[in-house]
């Protein structure tokens, strides 16, 4: 329990560390609104107190512009609390809202996460919390600035992937025969994924510009990098986690089939597998499509309302990359299964002989 504890309050720690203000935007609350209307356009009128340094305390009145349909449909109530871009001219503080201050409901969420993932989850609760934190730091700290500097975007994904999944098993799992099996059928799977992704993604012509992001980073940022590759890596690491979810579930009950029954032969085992591979692939390849399309459910309507054909719709890049990325996903999850169940029908019947072998 107390190891519960400690994990537990780093969390918490991390998630209170104080926001840290750049330049001069900073944190206000808002203690007044005032409702107005001029020329049929809408405004609130804010008073806000400043709650970072350098100027805290000080008190700005903000007229915030209220347009439809944009980032700033927004009506904002007293106590709320926003991100301002404040300056300084000749000693009168001005001040632009920049952004709702959203960090802390965020943290109220995460906490709840991390309560909920403990009390039910227990000691495996907390061994999936330190992987998925893991995963975010390579994905951070080392995918990211590594495809900055300018190195092959698929060959850093397809390291980091193996890192995530290598680690976040022995996180979860611990170091048996079981979890290696498991990060050898997922690390098939997601390479199989991404081979696929690069083959349909040169047949089709797709340049990875599609997206307005890449275009803010290629036109804004002068950020020099392949953005075909750059999106093959979101291939990738997207399809880590069903792969891996299959790759365990499979490899867990081929171990326990063994177990139960030591003289099954290798072809039935191997059959149960495949079997339950199939009941799994079902379920999984729906829930990777329906992720993917609930991401691009925005730019249906967009072609929906504009009534463009669907053959001609389907055709723009911008569907295009998605089409791929889910079937290419899927693909990858399918393949996992033959090569999961065969791996570990080996490897169960390879270490009959040992006692314990499941942990060992």
């Amino acid at each position: 329990m107390k190891k519960y504890i400690l994990l537990l309050l780093i969390f918490i720690l991390i998630t209170n560390i104080a926001y840290a203000s750049t330049n001069n935007i900073l944190k206000a609350k808002i203690v007044d609104t005032n409702n107005t209307s001029i020329d049929s356009t809408d405004y609130q009128l804010l008073d806000v107190v400043i709650l970072d340094k350098p100027y805290k305390n000080k008190t700005l009145n903000i007229k915030h512009l209220i347009i439809d349909y944009s980032a700033n449909n927004q009506h904002f109530n007293i106590g709320d609390t926003l991100l301002v871009e404040v300056s300084n001219t000749n000693g009168i503080l001005m001040g632009t809202i920049v952004d709702t201050w959203r960090l802390d409901s965020l943290k109220k969420l995460s906490i709840i996460f991390v309560i909920l993932l403990i009390i039910f989850g227990r000691l495996k609760g907390i061994r999936s919390l330190l992987a998925l934190i893991f995963s975010g730091y390579i994905i951070i700290k080392l995918l990211i600035p590594y495809i900055i500097k300018g190195y092959n975007s698929i060959l850093c994904a397809v390291i980091c992937s193996s890192i995530i999944i290598i680690i976040s098993f022995l996180l979860i799992s611990g170091f048996t025969k079981k979890t290696l099996v498991s990060i050898l059928g997922t690390i098939g799977g997601t390479i199989s994924a991404g081979i696929l992704s690069l083959i349909f993604t040169n047949l089709s012509n797709i340049t990875g510009l599609a997206e307005d992001e890449a275009v803010f980073l290629a036109a804004n940022m002068g950020l020099e990098v392949d953005f075909k590759g750059l999106y093959l890596c979101a291939v990738i690491i997207g399809t880590i986690g069903v792969i891996m979810d299959v790759s365990m579930s499979i490899t867990s009950v081929i171990f326990e089939i063994k177990r139960k029954s030591p003289r099954i032969p290798f072809t039935d085992l191997l059959h149960s597998g495949l079997n339950v591979g199939k009941d799994v692939m079902s379920t999984m390849i729906n829930t990777l499509i329906l992720a993917y399309a609930g991401s691009f459910l925005p730019l249906l309507l967009i072609f929906i309302m504009s009534k463009t054909p669907f053959l001609n719709a389907l055709n723009t890049e911008l569907l295009a990359v998605e089409v791929i990325r889910a079937l290419c996903g899927s693909i990858g999850l399918i393949l996992t299964i033959p090569l999961t169940a065969l791996i570990a029908t080996y490897v169960a019947f390879r270490n009959t002989a040992h006692n314990n072998y499941l942990y060992n």
